[in-house]
């Protein structure tokens, strides 16, 4: 269902090691004091981890600004997500398509009845041509009234997921105020923000104080590069978190991940290195990519650490199992619900892990060309 399952592509490619596009994780490893931190927290594994991450969450709130009593953490995004949804039981919930899967999955889980926006490949592009007169507006307006009808939560993810696209900030605040008027809440998905350029990382937590129904989802597993220890936060008003602490498991964030967060964050240098290195990968591809002149494929413009690329005249099966076998994982898009056609998702890592991509992508498809 996701990507970097490691055990699972040795036993199916019979190789030791890969190259793992297929997980949208910062490659070069966390801040280098991260490491350190762990080491000293190794004494604390007898005792219980704070329940309340008291440290982590004053952390986070002097990072971002935020209140700490606005602040809840947890065993990463997911499980955020899923306590979420078993506190406010929604009876039905909007989802745009294509997107991260545990959304649908929480809801379901609750019973939630279901509803769709079909965003496609485009992501939020879809949505660009609605904003430049009145008449779009209200178009605009009108159409996402007929979206929302009913609907009791809303999910929202910019930079989008699997698509890279961006939740325009003229556009969002159509939505808060459409959501507002409806009395509906957005579960606001804001996992890839850090690794987005300075000019355009705006985040949703400026109109928390304005705007009670609205959640705002964040990940440090990515960015920081803790997939194995997993930690995430969501920032809402205190009386919404008071509700969200009566379903989770007071111990869901362990004194290792409590530790590595605070670390993470206190790092003020690692966020621009790891852009710039990022951005030197993702310009290389690019490039490369463009000069192949790849007939059969496809690569959907992105500004974070993942790309779509379509297959076309293919099978993106065929073409996965090929990399497999190269020792390359890419993340295979066919359970991306209202993702028409046959796609793949490809992490932005070092300039080399790059290479090999293309590489590969050579070795399939220019024979036949």
């Amino acid at each position: 269902m996701h990507g970097g399952n490691l055990r699972k592509a040795q036993e199916l490619y019979g190789l030791d090691s890969f190259i793992d596009l297929s997980a949208n994780i910062n490659p070069f490893g966390p801040p280098q004091g991260v490491w350190k931190s762990l080491q000293e927290g190794m004494v604390d594994i007898v005792n219980y981890p704070d329940p309340e991450s008291r440290v982590l969450r004053k952390t986070l709130s002097n990072h971002l600004g935020i209140p700490i009593d606005s602040i809840m953490v947890g065993n990463g995004a997911g499980d955020l997500i899923f306590t979420i949804v078993q506190a406010l039981k929604p009876k039905k919930v909007v989802i745009p398509i294509p997107t991260f899967s545990e959304y649908e999955r929480a809801a379901r889980s609750v019973g939630s009845e279901v509803s769709y926006i079909p965003l496609g490949p485009e992501g939020w592009d879809k949505f660009s041509g609605c904003r430049n007169s009145s008449s779009d507006e209200n178009s605009f307006d009108q159409l996402w009234r007929e979206y929302l009808n009913g609907c009791d939560l809303l999910f929202l993810c910019s930079p989008h997921n699997p698509t890279g696209s961006l939740l325009d900030k003229d556009m969002f605040e159509r939505i808060l105020r459409l959501t507002k008027e409806l009395g509906c809440r957005i579960l606001f998905d804001e996992s890839f923000l850090d690794f987005l350029p300075d000019e355009l990382r705006q985040s949703s937590r400026t109109y928390l104080k304005t705007n009670e129904h609205l959640l705002v989802l964040y990940s440090l597993t990515k960015f920081y590069s803790l997939p194995g220890l997993r930690l995430g936060t969501v920032f809402a008003h205190p009386s919404l978190l008071a509700k969200f602490d009566q379903y989770r498991d007071p111990w869901s964030v362990n004194v290792l991940a409590q530790h590595a967060g605070i670390t993470s964050l206190e790092d003020s240098k690692f966020p621009e290195v790891v852009r710039e290195k990022l951005g030197e990968s993702r310009s290389v591809f690019y490039r490369e990519f463009t000069q192949c002149g790849f007939l059969h494929l496809r690569l959907w413009p992105t500004t974070v650490n993942f790309a779509l690329i379509e297959v076309l005249n293919h099978t993106s099966r065929e073409l996965i199992q090929h990399l497999g076998e190269q020792g390359i994982l890419v993340r295979d898009c066919a359970n991306f619900t209202g993702l028409p056609g046959d796609f793949i998702r490809v992490a932005i890592k070092d300039v080399l892990a790059m290479q090999r991509l293309i590489e590969g992508l050579k070795a399939y498809y220019l024979k036949e060309e």
